[in-house]
């Protein structure tokens, strides 16, 4: 039987079905491109929200936000701390602001740059030592203590304690528990936290 030819037509989809299709890849794009902005959109909402209310509790101010002369008390007393730590690790006593000021540690010693006259006094009771400064009343400025708390006696030694703005370890181990605040008005009493309601702040370097 001789072979049969069969012809194969292709023919292109109607106008109205090539219409169709392009429609249905138009709105596929419009609606997953829709919900991709509005996902980041939300999440850079988010994200702006938390970063634009700076620092989230009441009892804390960003560094960033201090004026040039509260920054730079700051981060003298950060130095001075450490100085501070220095020797309770050497000797196994904290420091006199004389003895710090006598090293021309800042900031204990007198420093040509302070306009406000601040006068620093150690305060202490038991495991808790402050450092307070006090500015001339006429200053209007800030007072600063640099609040240090070590562990009650016979606390055993954290091998896994870990560092941070409000955590300093000396080195024999022991965890200490730091902060630098500025508040209106002198401090009398050692306190390891100001009370924020007293208008007490402690000041950080990060955003929590």
């Amino acid at each position: 039987m001789p072979n049969e030819v069969r012809t194969v037509v292709v023919q292109s989809p109607s106008v109205a079905r090539e219409a169709a299709l392009v429609v249905r890849a138009v709105f596929h794009i419009v609606i997953w491109s829709a919900v991709l902005m509005t996902a980041s959109v939300f999440h850079r909402g988010e994200a702006g929200a938390f970063a634009a209310t700076g620092a989230t509790t009441p009892d804390l101010e960003l560094f960033r936000d201090l004026d040039t002369d509260a920054q730079r008390l700051f981060r003298a007393s950060l130095e001075g701390l450490t100085e501070a730590e220095d020797v309770r690790s050497q000797s196994g006593a904290w420091p006199t602001v004389e003895q710090l000021a006598a090293r021309h540690i800042p900031p204990f010693a007198p420093d040509p740059l302070d306009k406000a006259g601040y006068r620093w006094r150690m305060l202490r009771d038991g495991a808790l030592v402050n450092y307070v400064g006090t500015p001339d009343p006429s200053s209007r400025r800030p007072s600063f203590v640099i609040s240090i708390l070590e562990p009650d006696p016979g606390t055993p030694i954290d091998p896994q304690a870990f560092t941070d703005e409000a955590h300093h370890t000396l080195r024999d181990g022991t965890l200490l528990h730091v902060g630098v605040f500025f508040g209106p008005r002198p401090l009398t009493t050692p306190m390891a936290t100001p009370a924020f309601e007293d208008g007490w702040r402690r000041v950080t370097t990060s955003t929590p």
